[in-house]
Protein backbone atom coordinates (compact mmCIF):
# COMPACT_ATOMS: atom_id res chain seq x y z
CA UNK A 1 0.00 0.00 0.00
CA UNK A 2 1.31 3.44 -0.93
CA UNK A 3 2.42 6.17 1.42
CA UNK A 4 -0.36 7.76 3.51
CA UNK A 5 -3.02 5.51 1.96
CA UNK A 6 -5.88 4.33 4.16
CA UNK A 7 -7.42 0.94 3.42
CA UNK A 8 -11.02 0.35 4.39
CA UNK A 9 -11.50 -2.29 7.06
CA UNK A 10 -13.81 -5.26 6.63
CA UNK A 11 -16.20 -3.79 9.20
CA UNK A 12 -16.44 -0.55 7.21
CA UNK A 13 -17.15 -2.38 3.95
CA UNK A 14 -19.72 -4.54 5.74
CA UNK A 15 -21.51 -1.45 7.01
CA UNK A 16 -21.60 -0.09 3.47
CA UNK A 17 -22.95 -3.37 2.07
CA UNK A 18 -25.68 -3.64 4.69
CA UNK A 19 -26.93 -0.12 4.01
CA UNK A 20 -29.75 -0.07 1.50
CA UNK A 21 -28.67 3.23 0.00
CA UNK A 22 -25.12 4.08 1.11
CA UNK A 23 -23.52 7.47 0.72
CA UNK A 24 -19.84 8.04 1.46
CA UNK A 25 -17.30 10.84 1.08
CA UNK A 26 -13.80 9.55 0.34
CA UNK A 27 -10.38 11.10 0.08
CA UNK A 28 -9.59 10.79 -3.62
CA UNK A 29 -5.82 10.51 -3.25
CA UNK A 30 -5.58 8.24 -0.21
CA UNK A 31 -8.61 5.99 0.35
CA UNK A 32 -8.25 2.48 -1.05
CA UNK A 33 -10.27 -0.72 -1.06
CA UNK A 34 -8.73 -4.05 -0.07
CA UNK A 35 -5.99 -4.82 -2.56
CA UNK A 36 -5.03 -1.17 -3.02
CA UNK A 37 -7.49 -0.04 -5.70
CA UNK A 38 -8.79 3.52 -5.50
CA UNK A 39 -12.04 3.88 -3.55
CA UNK A 40 -12.92 6.97 -5.61
CA UNK A 41 -12.85 4.80 -8.75
CA UNK A 42 -15.27 2.25 -7.29
CA UNK A 43 -17.58 0.77 -9.93
CA UNK A 44 -21.26 1.55 -9.93
CA UNK A 45 -23.33 -1.37 -8.63
CA UNK A 46 -27.06 -2.01 -8.71
CA UNK A 47 -29.09 -3.21 -5.75
CA UNK A 48 -31.14 -5.59 -7.89
CA UNK A 49 -33.16 -6.89 -4.94
CA UNK A 50 -34.46 -3.38 -4.28
CA UNK A 51 -34.93 -2.47 -7.96
CA UNK A 52 -38.39 -3.13 -9.46
CA UNK A 53 -37.24 -3.61 -13.05
CA UNK A 54 -39.43 -3.02 -16.05
CA UNK A 55 -40.55 -0.08 -18.13
CA UNK A 56 -43.45 1.09 -16.00
CA UNK A 57 -43.69 4.59 -14.49
CA UNK A 58 -42.71 3.32 -11.04
CA UNK A 59 -39.84 1.04 -12.07
CA UNK A 60 -36.26 2.00 -11.28
CA UNK A 61 -32.70 0.87 -10.58
CA UNK A 62 -31.10 1.63 -7.22
CA UNK A 63 -27.53 2.43 -8.28
CA UNK A 64 -24.70 2.68 -5.74
CA UNK A 65 -21.35 4.50 -6.02
CA UNK A 66 -22.53 7.32 -8.29
CA UNK A 67 -20.04 10.21 -8.25
CA UNK A 68 -22.39 13.10 -7.56
CA UNK A 69 -20.07 15.78 -6.16
CA UNK A 70 -16.30 15.58 -6.55
CA UNK A 71 -14.11 18.45 -5.43
CA UNK A 72 -10.81 18.17 -7.31
CA UNK A 73 -9.26 21.08 -5.42
CA UNK A 74 -9.99 19.63 -1.98
CA UNK A 75 -9.40 16.08 -3.20
CA UNK A 76 -12.70 14.52 -2.14
CA UNK A 77 -15.27 12.39 -3.95
CA UNK A 78 -18.88 11.93 -2.85
CA UNK A 79 -20.22 8.52 -3.87
CA UNK A 80 -23.98 8.31 -3.40
CA UNK A 81 -26.94 6.10 -4.20
CA UNK A 82 -29.22 7.24 -7.02
CA UNK A 83 -32.69 5.99 -7.88
CA UNK A 84 -32.65 5.84 -11.69
CA UNK A 85 -35.97 5.50 -13.58
CA UNK A 86 -35.77 2.47 -15.85
CA UNK A 87 -38.08 4.09 -18.41
CA UNK A 88 -36.79 7.65 -18.27
CA UNK A 89 -34.04 7.94 -20.90
CA UNK A 90 -34.75 10.60 -23.50
CA UNK A 91 -31.55 10.27 -25.54
CA UNK A 92 -28.06 8.76 -25.48
CA UNK A 93 -24.79 10.25 -26.69
CA UNK A 94 -21.48 8.61 -27.52
CA UNK A 95 -19.01 11.11 -26.04
CA UNK A 96 -15.40 11.41 -27.12
CA UNK A 97 -13.18 13.16 -24.59
CA UNK A 98 -10.23 14.30 -26.67
CA UNK A 99 -6.66 14.78 -25.50
CA UNK A 100 -4.79 17.93 -26.48
CA UNK A 101 -1.11 18.43 -27.23
CA UNK A 102 -0.55 22.09 -26.66
CA UNK A 103 -3.74 23.65 -28.00
CA UNK A 104 -4.31 21.07 -30.72
CA UNK A 105 -6.78 18.20 -30.43
CA UNK A 106 -5.50 14.71 -31.14
CA UNK A 107 -7.14 11.38 -31.97
CA UNK A 108 -6.18 10.12 -28.51
CA UNK A 109 -8.63 10.29 -25.65
CA UNK A 110 -11.47 8.58 -23.87
CA UNK A 111 -14.96 7.31 -24.76
CA UNK A 112 -18.07 7.30 -22.57
CA UNK A 113 -21.87 7.16 -22.78
CA UNK A 114 -24.09 10.05 -21.68
CA UNK A 115 -27.71 9.26 -20.83
CA UNK A 116 -30.02 12.30 -20.86
CA UNK A 117 -33.30 11.83 -18.99
CA UNK A 118 -36.80 13.18 -19.55
CA UNK A 119 -37.63 16.12 -17.32
CA UNK A 120 -40.46 14.20 -15.65
CA UNK A 121 -38.34 11.05 -15.07
CA UNK A 122 -34.99 12.12 -13.72
CA UNK A 123 -32.59 10.19 -11.46
CA UNK A 124 -32.85 11.18 -7.79
CA UNK A 125 -30.02 11.17 -5.22
CA UNK A 126 -31.23 9.47 -2.04
CA UNK A 127 -29.98 9.42 1.55
CA UNK A 128 -29.22 6.40 3.76
CA UNK A 129 -32.94 6.00 4.44
CA UNK A 130 -33.76 5.88 0.73
CA UNK A 131 -35.41 9.30 0.69
CA UNK A 132 -34.44 12.12 -1.73
CA UNK A 133 -31.69 14.31 -0.28
CA UNK A 134 -32.69 17.80 0.73
CA UNK A 135 -33.32 20.24 -2.15
CA UNK A 136 -32.03 19.73 -5.68
CA UNK A 137 -31.94 15.93 -5.55
CA UNK A 138 -32.64 15.41 -9.26
CA UNK A 139 -29.95 14.82 -11.90
CA UNK A 140 -30.52 15.64 -15.56
CA UNK A 141 -28.10 13.07 -16.92
CA UNK A 142 -25.67 10.28 -16.06
CA UNK A 143 -22.32 9.51 -17.67
CA UNK A 144 -21.11 5.90 -17.72
CA UNK A 145 -17.37 5.57 -18.16
CA UNK A 146 -15.37 2.33 -18.46
CA UNK A 147 -11.89 2.82 -17.00
CA UNK A 148 -8.70 1.09 -15.91
CA UNK A 149 -9.16 0.68 -12.15
CA UNK A 150 -5.86 1.44 -10.41
CA UNK A 151 -4.45 2.76 -7.11
CA UNK A 152 -4.91 6.46 -6.24
CA UNK A 153 -2.65 9.05 -7.87
CA UNK A 154 -1.51 6.51 -10.44
CA UNK A 155 -1.46 7.67 -14.04
CA UNK A 156 -2.68 5.48 -16.89
CA UNK A 157 0.06 3.85 -18.97
CA UNK A 158 -1.31 2.65 -22.34
CA UNK A 159 1.60 0.29 -22.90
CA UNK A 160 1.04 -1.30 -19.48
CA UNK A 161 -2.63 -1.50 -20.42
CA UNK A 162 -1.79 -4.06 -23.10
CA UNK A 163 -1.10 -6.53 -20.31
CA UNK A 164 -4.42 -7.65 -18.71
CA UNK A 165 -2.60 -8.25 -15.41
CA UNK A 166 -1.93 -4.54 -14.91
CA UNK A 167 -5.35 -2.99 -14.30
CA UNK A 168 -8.78 -4.06 -13.12
CA UNK A 169 -11.80 -2.90 -15.12
CA UNK A 170 -14.43 -0.58 -13.66
CA UNK A 171 -17.59 1.11 -14.92
CA UNK A 172 -17.85 4.45 -13.12
CA UNK A 173 -21.11 6.38 -13.00
CA UNK A 174 -21.12 10.18 -12.76
CA UNK A 175 -23.49 13.05 -12.51
CA UNK A 176 -22.65 14.35 -16.00
CA UNK A 177 -21.72 17.83 -14.83
CA UNK A 178 -19.22 16.37 -12.33
CA UNK A 179 -17.44 14.46 -15.09
CA UNK A 180 -17.52 17.52 -17.33
CA UNK A 181 -15.87 19.62 -14.63
CA UNK A 182 -12.98 17.16 -14.31
CA UNK A 183 -12.42 17.23 -18.07
CA UNK A 184 -12.68 21.03 -18.13
CA UNK A 185 -9.92 21.30 -15.52
CA UNK A 186 -7.75 18.98 -17.62
CA UNK A 187 -8.65 20.99 -20.76
CA UNK A 188 -10.16 17.98 -22.51
CA UNK A 189 -12.98 18.92 -24.91
CA UNK A 190 -16.06 16.81 -25.53
CA UNK A 191 -17.40 15.72 -28.91
CA UNK A 192 -20.94 14.34 -28.45
CA UNK A 193 -22.53 12.08 -31.06
CA UNK A 194 -26.28 11.44 -30.52
CA UNK A 195 -27.14 7.78 -31.10
CA UNK A 196 -29.83 6.71 -33.55
CA UNK A 197 -31.35 3.61 -31.98
CA UNK A 198 -34.23 1.66 -33.57
CA UNK A 199 -37.52 3.56 -33.43
CA UNK A 200 -39.20 1.17 -31.00
CA UNK A 201 -40.47 1.78 -27.46
CA UNK A 202 -37.82 1.89 -24.73
CA UNK A 203 -34.84 1.44 -27.04
CA UNK A 204 -32.72 3.95 -25.08
CA UNK A 205 -33.91 2.41 -21.82
CA UNK A 206 -32.67 -0.97 -23.02
CA UNK A 207 -29.19 0.48 -23.58
CA UNK A 208 -29.20 1.85 -20.03
CA UNK A 209 -30.18 -1.56 -18.65
CA UNK A 210 -27.51 -3.37 -20.66
CA UNK A 211 -24.83 -0.88 -19.60
CA UNK A 212 -25.72 -1.12 -15.91
CA UNK A 213 -25.99 -4.91 -16.03
CA UNK A 214 -22.63 -5.37 -17.75
CA UNK A 215 -20.87 -2.95 -15.39
CA UNK A 216 -22.43 -4.53 -12.33
CA UNK A 217 -21.52 -8.06 -13.42
CA UNK A 218 -17.88 -7.08 -14.04
CA UNK A 219 -17.74 -5.31 -10.67
CA UNK A 220 -19.06 -8.31 -8.78
CA UNK A 221 -16.60 -10.71 -10.39
CA UNK A 222 -13.69 -8.37 -9.64
CA UNK A 223 -14.81 -7.83 -6.03
CA UNK A 224 -15.30 -11.55 -5.43
CA UNK A 225 -11.75 -12.13 -6.64
CA UNK A 226 -10.45 -9.46 -4.23
CA UNK A 227 -12.41 -10.96 -1.34
CA UNK A 228 -11.13 -14.48 -2.08
CA UNK A 229 -7.55 -13.20 -1.89
CA UNK A 230 -8.17 -11.29 1.33
CA UNK A 231 -9.92 -14.27 2.96
CA UNK A 232 -7.02 -16.55 2.05
CA UNK A 233 -4.56 -13.97 3.34
CA UNK A 234 -6.42 -13.77 6.66
CA UNK A 235 -6.38 -17.54 7.09
CA UNK A 236 -2.62 -17.64 6.70
CA UNK A 237 -1.93 -14.84 9.18
CA UNK A 238 -1.88 -15.69 12.92
CA UNK A 239 -3.39 -13.41 15.54
CA UNK A 240 -6.85 -12.74 16.96
CA UNK A 241 -7.36 -9.49 15.05
CA UNK A 242 -6.53 -11.07 11.71
CA UNK A 243 -8.81 -14.02 12.46
CA UNK A 244 -11.69 -11.62 13.16
CA UNK A 245 -10.95 -9.75 9.97
CA UNK A 246 -11.00 -13.01 7.98
CA UNK A 247 -14.42 -13.84 9.41
CA UNK A 248 -15.74 -10.41 8.43
CA UNK A 249 -14.38 -10.77 4.89
CA UNK A 250 -16.08 -14.17 4.61
CA UNK A 251 -19.34 -12.65 5.86
CA UNK A 252 -19.00 -9.87 3.32
CA UNK A 253 -18.53 -12.34 0.50
CA UNK A 254 -21.59 -14.30 1.64
CA UNK A 255 -23.66 -11.10 1.64
CA UNK A 256 -22.49 -10.16 -1.84
CA UNK A 257 -23.42 -13.59 -3.19
CA UNK A 258 -26.94 -13.43 -1.79
CA UNK A 259 -27.96 -10.88 -4.38
CA UNK A 260 -28.62 -12.47 -7.76
CA UNK A 261 -28.25 -10.36 -10.87
CA UNK A 262 -30.96 -10.63 -13.58
CA UNK A 263 -28.54 -11.95 -16.19
CA UNK A 264 -24.82 -12.67 -16.23
CA UNK A 265 -23.28 -11.50 -19.50
CA UNK A 266 -19.68 -12.25 -18.54
CA UNK A 267 -19.46 -15.57 -20.35
CA UNK A 268 -21.37 -14.68 -23.51
CA UNK A 269 -20.15 -11.10 -23.95
CA UNK A 270 -16.65 -11.07 -22.45
CA UNK A 271 -15.69 -14.72 -22.56
CA UNK A 272 -15.29 -14.71 -18.79
CA UNK A 273 -12.51 -12.11 -18.84
CA UNK A 274 -13.01 -8.94 -16.83
CA UNK A 275 -9.59 -7.28 -16.53
CA UNK A 276 -8.73 -4.11 -18.44
CA UNK A 277 -7.05 -4.47 -21.83
CA UNK A 278 -6.20 -1.49 -24.03
CA UNK A 279 -7.54 -3.15 -27.19
CA UNK A 280 -10.05 -5.77 -26.04
CA UNK A 281 -11.65 -4.27 -22.91
CA UNK A 282 -11.08 -0.54 -22.91
CA UNK A 283 -13.28 2.54 -22.55
CA UNK A 284 -14.00 2.39 -26.28
CA UNK A 285 -14.55 -1.32 -26.81
CA UNK A 286 -16.70 -1.67 -23.68
CA UNK A 287 -18.92 1.28 -24.64
CA UNK A 288 -19.27 -0.14 -28.15
CA UNK A 289 -19.96 -3.61 -26.71
CA UNK A 290 -22.82 -2.20 -24.62
CA UNK A 291 -24.32 -0.48 -27.65
CA UNK A 292 -23.92 -3.55 -29.87
CA UNK A 293 -25.43 -5.91 -27.33
CA UNK A 294 -28.35 -3.56 -26.61
CA UNK A 295 -28.99 -2.98 -30.33
CA UNK A 296 -29.19 -6.74 -30.93
CA UNK A 297 -31.61 -7.19 -28.02
CA UNK A 298 -33.77 -4.29 -29.24
CA UNK A 299 -33.98 -5.76 -32.76
CA UNK A 300 -34.89 -9.21 -31.49
CA UNK A 301 -37.50 -7.90 -29.05
CA UNK A 302 -39.17 -5.93 -31.85
CA UNK A 303 -38.87 -8.83 -34.34
CA UNK A 304 -36.67 -6.74 -36.63
CA UNK A 305 -34.16 -9.51 -37.26
CA UNK A 306 -30.52 -9.32 -36.24
CA UNK A 307 -28.82 -5.99 -37.01
CA UNK A 308 -25.44 -5.43 -38.57
CA UNK A 309 -22.88 -5.84 -35.80
CA UNK A 310 -20.35 -3.22 -34.76
CA UNK A 311 -16.73 -3.99 -35.61
CA UNK A 312 -15.58 -3.69 -32.02
CA UNK A 313 -12.13 -5.26 -31.93
CA UNK A 314 -9.96 -7.48 -34.12
CA UNK A 315 -10.03 -11.18 -33.40
CA UNK A 316 -6.25 -11.52 -33.33
CA UNK A 317 -3.35 -9.24 -32.53
CA UNK A 318 0.08 -9.08 -34.12
CA UNK A 319 3.10 -10.31 -32.18
CA UNK A 320 4.59 -6.84 -31.79
CA UNK A 321 1.81 -5.86 -29.37
CA UNK A 322 2.78 -8.70 -27.05
CA UNK A 323 6.41 -7.61 -27.33
CA UNK A 324 5.41 -4.09 -26.32
CA UNK A 325 3.28 -5.21 -23.39
CA UNK A 326 6.07 -7.42 -22.05
CA UNK A 327 8.65 -4.60 -22.38
CA UNK A 328 10.51 -6.13 -25.31
CA UNK A 329 10.81 -2.57 -26.61
CA UNK A 330 13.61 -3.12 -29.10
CA UNK A 331 11.71 -5.92 -30.80
CA UNK A 332 8.59 -3.78 -30.94
CA UNK A 333 10.28 -0.63 -32.23
CA UNK A 334 11.59 -2.29 -35.39
CA UNK A 335 7.97 -3.08 -36.27
CA UNK A 336 6.64 0.46 -35.89
CA UNK A 337 5.68 0.85 -39.60
CA UNK A 338 3.62 -2.35 -39.43
CA UNK A 339 2.13 -1.18 -36.13
CA UNK A 340 0.96 2.11 -37.61
CA UNK A 341 -0.63 0.31 -40.56
CA UNK A 342 -2.39 -2.11 -38.20
CA UNK A 343 -3.76 0.74 -36.05
CA UNK A 344 -5.20 2.50 -39.10
CA UNK A 345 -6.98 -0.69 -40.15
CA UNK A 346 -8.38 -1.33 -36.66
CA UNK A 347 -10.06 1.91 -35.70
CA UNK A 348 -11.66 0.57 -32.53
CA UNK A 349 -8.38 1.28 -30.77
CA UNK A 350 -8.19 4.91 -31.99
CA UNK A 351 -10.50 7.08 -29.86
CA UNK A 352 -10.87 9.91 -32.35
CA UNK A 353 -11.98 7.49 -35.09
CA UNK A 354 -14.17 5.09 -33.13
CA UNK A 355 -17.40 6.99 -33.87
CA UNK A 356 -17.07 5.85 -37.48
CA UNK A 357 -17.72 2.28 -36.35
CA UNK A 358 -21.14 3.38 -35.08
CA UNK A 359 -21.87 5.30 -38.26
CA UNK A 360 -21.13 2.39 -40.57
CA UNK A 361 -23.92 0.37 -38.94
CA UNK A 362 -26.38 3.28 -38.95
CA UNK A 363 -26.32 4.09 -35.23
CA UNK A 364 -25.44 7.79 -35.47
CA UNK A 365 -27.83 10.64 -36.18
CA UNK A 366 -27.36 12.39 -39.52
CA UNK A 367 -28.69 15.70 -40.78
CA UNK A 368 -28.50 16.66 -44.46
CA UNK A 369 -26.14 13.74 -44.99
CA UNK A 370 -23.69 14.75 -42.26
CA UNK A 371 -23.06 13.11 -38.91
CA UNK A 372 -24.56 15.15 -36.08
CA UNK A 373 -21.85 16.16 -33.61
CA UNK A 374 -21.79 18.72 -30.85
CA UNK A 375 -18.35 20.02 -29.89
CA UNK A 376 -17.66 21.64 -26.52
CA UNK A 377 -14.57 23.37 -25.22
CA UNK A 378 -15.63 22.66 -21.68
CA UNK A 379 -13.75 25.58 -20.14
CA UNK A 380 -15.80 27.98 -22.24
CA UNK A 381 -18.99 26.18 -23.25
CA UNK A 382 -20.34 22.83 -22.06
CA UNK A 383 -23.54 20.78 -22.41
CA UNK A 384 -24.53 22.42 -19.12
CA UNK A 385 -24.00 26.00 -20.26
CA UNK A 386 -21.11 28.40 -19.78
CA UNK A 387 -19.18 27.78 -16.56
CA UNK A 388 -19.06 31.53 -15.93
CA UNK A 389 -22.86 31.58 -15.71
CA UNK A 390 -22.78 29.18 -12.76
CA UNK A 391 -20.28 31.08 -10.63
CA UNK A 392 -20.63 33.83 -8.07
CA UNK A 393 -17.34 35.68 -7.62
Amino acid sequence: MGKNQREFKASEVLEWWRTGSPIIRVETATDVLPGGLSAAMSPMMVNWNASPRGHGPNDFYLVHNVNVASNPIEGTTLLATVRVPSAGVESVQFVMVLTKVGKRKTDAGHAQLRFVFKEASRPVVVDRDGKPVAHNAELGDLVLSWEAWRPPVTGFDPVAGLDPKTYALTLRCFNGAVRCLSDAILDRPWSCYPLKLPDVPHAADELLYVSLLLGDAVARQTIHSILDKRIEQGRNTPGDYRETEAEEWAELKALSEQQEIPENPIGDILGGKVSYHLLLRSCITMALTSIDWANTRIHRRANLGDPKRIRIAPESFPRFLDDLALSRRRSALVRIPAALHWLVKNQAVIPGKSFELLDEVGLLERKEGRIVRWDYENRVESPYGKPSEHLIY
